[in-house]
């Protein structure tokens, strides 16, 4: 529960950070050095996020909370429908930050509750730059081959990608606001605390990023106090730049999904930002509720958040990205930068979580890897061994040149560059923006499934020296050197954007079925919910029966989209739906059923002990009867030889 620890790196490195960075061991690849605290970790959090059932939390209750943890309870900010901060006079930490949770969430009326911790941009430093986008192109193992998707769509204008993180410079050249002709929506700031926002207020409609940088005398303020001195990162106009830099005007770099566009919501400021902060602008950037806020009119298709920090995925954000997923939208998040296990929130069910790569396929040191991850994608990487030596394979980023407030809008160069998970996530979320533009019906679970099915496999590094990744068992076990990506670490593959924007092209068959696989049964089979990509139609429906095995049921209307299924005797079988569309592009989808196995016949019962072995309860009574039976011939024939006398 580390509410004010930084992490990940957010800024450029500072001088003096730099003076111990040539000490990096010359046979290593240098790819900077990541900025940490100074100062050890914090467990302590001073705000809880309460999601209660029914409606906010009154002043009572907060009054008879404070009582019984012994700290004084405000309201603090709303971030949805009775889902709310609280605000303790005192921070808490270890058992009693653990026993006031509990205590909250013994209220019947409380869903749960949790910790508003401090999360943190996922970038590395920023130093000399190789200025190509190698990373779109086709040239190395690990490119994503997004200008061959180009030869298939350059995106749409009506897709937006919302991009969590410190803002956005509007006036970037390769940027600009949409009412002017650039690719920027009007966004909104959800940071609540003005020491963090920089800008002199809380929350409010304006996005742009004022820097966040730290002073030395910024280190005496108690919320910045677990910071570092750094200059501004400009961090979310480079994440947005990579996602929507104006393409093909001549300028700067090409943004990887051209014509989409960018909603920035503005949730990290100066040493990070909360929990609180950022779901609130998750779930504003989808179109739900935030108390306060007016409802944004724009909402996101993918949401990309490069941020986060250690531990679990939280209740609080696995309901956000649930609710947020059934909205059909997908969350991108980058892994991490520490090397070790997969961070906060790319950890939560069923957002797509992205490792980051070097140039030819192999885990990057700085990127964290495990089984949540879905995907990787390159994260740049510099190859040269030495402090202030070119870095060969960086990522190219719009920026501006300020070391504090903004000066000027510039892009990265030789003494700037970009290497990080921050920069993975946003080229897997360029892809999802592609894909949906050419199919507006997948849904997030279905986008996933094509970026894993149309992954590249991990190549294996010919160098026998470079170890095999794997999944860290705790905090602790850190992998940051190269190693060789393996499906359970590093993802299905690497990005290939061409090959997921052509999958995107074809249709998708849905099968569905209502009523009991059983003998002497008739049910109901639908595939009338199969639907083609944008601009197409579903021309044809063929319903088939594949590896039988015993009686062979009987589709009534097989080419119907909708009919029937016939089961008669006992059987086995893949019932199997094939879509076609108006192009002649098919998809498949087999359903494996079966009726159930008979019941085993009934248990003989054991059979008559009697006899020599000692004889049960029936045997002896057979003896005794035999021996009644005996004398009673006797006495019958005595009888009848008295009588012939």
């Amino acid at each position: 529960m580390r509410a004010l620890v930084r992490s990940f790196a957010v800024t450029l490195l500072a001088a003096s950070a730099l003076q111990w960075a040539p000490s990096v061991l010359a046979a290593e690849e240098y790819n900077g050095v990541f900025s940490r605290s100074s100062r050890p970790a914090s467990s302590a959090a001073d705000r809880i996020i309460v999601q209660r059932k029914r409606s906010a939390a009154t002043l009572a209750w907060r009054q008879k909370l404070s009582t019984e943890l012994g700290v004084a309870v405000t309201a603090g900010q709303s971030i949805g429908p009775a889902l709310e901060v609280l605000q303790l006079q005192r921070a808490l930490e270890g058992n009693d930050l653990q026993e006031a949770l509990e205590r909250i969430e013994s209220d019947p009326d409380v869903l749960y509750a949790a910790p508003d911790i401090r999360r943190h941009a996922h970038a590395l430093t920023n130093d000399p730059l190789l200025t190509t986008q190698w990373y779109l192109l086709g040239d190395q193992p690990s490119a994503t081959r997004t200008d061959q998707a180009w030869d298939i769509t350059t995106g749409s204008s009506a897709i937006v990608v919302a991009v969590l993180d410190t803002g956005v410079r509007f006036e970037h050249p390769d940027l600009g606001r949409v009412e002017s002709g650039g690719k920027v929506l009007a966004g909104y700031d959800f940071i609540s605390r003005v020491i963090v926002a920089n800008d002199g207020d809380g929350r409010d409609a304006d996005p742009s990023d004022p820097g966040d940088w730290i002073s030395t005398q910024d280190l005496a303020q108690p919320e910045l106090s677990n910071c570092e001195t750094s200059d501004s990162s400009w961090h979310g106009t480079r994440v947005s730049g990579l996602i929507a830099g104006s393409t093909n005007n001549a300028i700067g770099v090409a943004g990887a999904g051209w014509n989409t566009r960018v909603l920035p919501v503005r949730v990290l400021g100066k040493c990070g930002g909360f929990d609180s902060d950022i779901i609130a602008g998750m779930r504003w950037a989808a179109g739900l509720d935030v108390p306060g806020v007016p409802t944004n009119p724009t909402p996101a298709n993918v949401i990309n958040m490069s941020l986060g920090g250690d531990g679990i995925c939280t209740q609080a954000y696995q309901s956000a990205v649930d609710e947020i997923t059934s909205r059909g939208i997908l969350v991108v998040a980058s892994a991490g930068n520490e090397g070790g296990p997969v961070s906060v929130p790319a950890n939560c069910a069923g957002v797509l979580g992205v490792a980051g790569i070097r140039h030819i396929g192999t885990k990057v040191g700085f990127s964290n890897l495990g089984t949540e991850v879905s995907i990787a994608a390159p994260g740049g990487n510099c190859v040269n061994t030495g402090f202030g030596q070119p870095c060969l394979f960086s990522i190219v980023v719009a920026s501006d040149s300020g070391d504090t407030a903004p000066l000027a809008p510039n892009f990265t160069d030789q003494l700037n560059y970009n290497v990080g998970t921050s920069f993975s996530a946003p080229q897997a979320a360029s892809s999802v923006a592609l894909m949906r533009s050419i199919n507006s019906q997948l849904t997030p679970a279905q986008l996933i499934t094509l970026l894993k099915q149309t992954a590249t496999t991990f190549p294996v590094s010919g160098d026998s020296s470079i170890p095999t990744c794997h999944v860290p068992i705790g905090a602790t076990d850190l992998q940051a050197s190269e190693c060789n990506c393996t499906t359970r670490t590093c993802g299905a593959g690497m990005l290939n954007t061409a090959a997921a924007v052509a999958a995107a092209q074809r249709p998708f068959a849905i099968l569905r079925r209502d009523g009991t696989v059983a003998t002497n049964t008739t049910i109901s089979i639908d595939g009338s919910q199969s639907f083609a990509a944008n601009g197409r139609s579903v021309a044809s429906y063929q319903w088939s029966i594949e590896n039988l095995s015993g009686a062979a049921p009987t589709i009534i209307a097989p080419t119907q989209a909708s009919t029937t299924l016939q089961i008669g005797a006992a059987t086995q079988f893949t019932l199997r739906l094939t879509v076609t569309d108006d192009t002649g592009a098919q998809d498949i989808e087999d359903a494996a059923l079966a009726t159930p196995a008979p019941p085993p016949p009934p248990t003989p019962p054991p059979p008559s002990s009697g006899g020599g072995g000692g004889g049960g309860t029936m045997g002896s009574e057979m003896l005794v009867l035999a021996s009644l039976l005996a004398r009673w011939r006797r006495a019958l024939r005595r009888t009848s030889r008295a009588a012939n006398v």
